[in-house]
């Protein structure tokens, strides 16, 4: 019969190999879903996988949450770098966007302004290449060839820097590699933030060890990884009181999306000139010499997007509001929209500048409920850094609506349940803040 004081140390050593014991087998089932996710070539079926890969990465990081705390920052570097390996294996699963991103840089690379024509102009027949206007066919890879670009300049700029570092043989490699590394770099500030305001690192693979974000940055290259990148070093400087680089950033941050900007409100009485207008005064200034060379050009498709995704007169989109006849929801989608910017602009002085910028960009989601999941790449980089991570179900709300595109009431109930269980966390937090007030608000 062995000794107390033998069986103490392995005890300790058995507890110590726990929890890297389950975040490896934790990384082996998430990485080997997202070579499943590759593996599926068709589009319903890509979805679907998506779908699946996010839920179950939920439920990993349910069993991981005790072990999560113990991770160091290089060995969640690694994780973030190993999550993003498969996406680079194959060719954009679920979207095309990222040609027009090549296309877009090439053009601006020659010393063309991207907004002047649409990829099929006879101008730009000398930038033609076969990779994306393959022979014999009618159309290039391009989506919607006929018509201007819808990305703001510093969209723009980062297409064309890849560019110039990218043979036109590989095709959108460079984009998913740049990509890739954006996510890694975003996971690496993440965790900077939340050690600098007392979290663990380990929590920032919320974000970069997640499969939707390996599907829509290392394969999909989308842009929006990049507008993710900006906030979370808006987040950073926020964090640190350098408030002139925080509107700086986020005023790149909406020079690659937009969307970013409806953050506006939470600064205009916190930070009026050193965050607010200094963002305004960015994202201005980016657009100034393509409004110089091409005047109205530079909105290119962007309001033919709106009308054609159902943003103009609600048929498709506000799926929240499905109850509403279809013209009312535009008009209720605005008024909800302004009453959150509101009040996130009134209580901006006294509660978590990044929770509300959190809830601020969640709630803009909920009334717009638009059908791609990509755009919530910035907004996840919120929802780690504010560490309400409620909001997380918004990723699987909006793969369910992505495969149901087409079928409002299905989308309706997966953003309702997302919404439910938002509320319901949001609820109960509040109830334990109210009878234990040392608990963290947030950051």
């Amino acid at each position: 019969m062995t000794s107390p004081a033998v069986d103490a140390p392995v005890r300790t050593r058995a507890l110590q190999a726990m929890p890297s014991g389950r975040i490896l087998v934790s990384v082996l089932i998430i990485v080997g879903s997202e070579l499943a996710i590759i593996g599926l070539r068709r589009l319903d079926h890509a979805r679907l996988g998506v779908l699946v890969a996010v839920l179950l990465f939920g439920a990993v990081g349910f069993w991981c949450r005790r072990a999560i705390p113990a991770l160091r920052p290089p060995v969640v570097a690694a994780i973030a770098v190993l999550a993003q390996v498969p996406g680079l294996l194959a060719r954009p699963l679920l979207s095309d966007d990222s040609y027009r991103y090549v296309w877009d840089g090439r053009v601006q690379l020659a010393g063309i302004d991207p907004y002047r024509y649409p990829p099929l102009s006879p101008a730009l027949a000398r930038l033609r290449d076969p990779l994306l206007f393959p022979p014999g066919s009618s159309l290039p890879l391009i989506n919607r060839p006929w018509v201007h670009t819808i990305y703001p300049p510093i969209a723009e700029l980062w297409f064309t820097l890849i560019a110039a570092v990218t043979p036109w043989r590989v095709g959108v490699l460079g984009l998913q590699i740049g990509s890739a590394v954006a996510v890694v770099i975003t996971t690496v500030v993440i965790g900077s933030v939340l050690s600098a305001t007392g979290s663990h690192p380990g929590w920032a693979l919320a974000y970069g060890a997640c499969p939707a974000t390996m599907v829509e940055a290392a394969n999909g290259a989308h842009v929006d990884v990049l507008a993710a990148l900006l906030l979370v070093i808006m987040g950073w400087a926020l964090v640190g009181g350098r408030h002139w680089l925080a509107g700086i950033m986020l005023g790149l941050a909406g020079g690659v999306k937009l969307v970013p900007m409806l953050l506006l409100p939470v600064f205009v009485r916190r930070q009026p000139l050193r965050t607010a207008t200094t963002s305004v005064v960015t994202l201005a200034a980016s657009y100034l010499p393509h409004v110089l060379a091409v005047g109205g050009l530079v909105l290119g498709y962007l309001p033919g997007y709106l009308t054609e995704e159902g943003f103009d007169d609600g048929r498709r989109r506000f799926a929240l509001l499905i109850l509403l006849p279809d013209r009312a929801r535009l008009p209720v989608a605005l008024m909800i929209a302004a009453s959150c910017a509101v009040v996130a602009m009134v209580r901006s002085r006294r509660d978590p500048v990044l929770m509300t910028c959190c809830w601020l960009y969640g709630a803009a989601f909920l009334v717009a409920t638009p059908a791609y999941p990509w755009y919530l790449l910035p907004f996840m980089v919120l929802v780690v850094l504010a560490r309400r991570f409620e909001w997380l179900t918004l990723w699987p709300a909006a793969y369910f609506g992505y495969l149901h595109d087409h079928d409002p009431v299905l989308q309706t109930i997966g953003y309702g349940c997302a919404l439910v269980t938002i509320l319901i966390v949001a609820a109960v937090r509040r109830s334990r803040t109210r009878s234990d007030p040392a608990l963290p608000a947030g950051i």
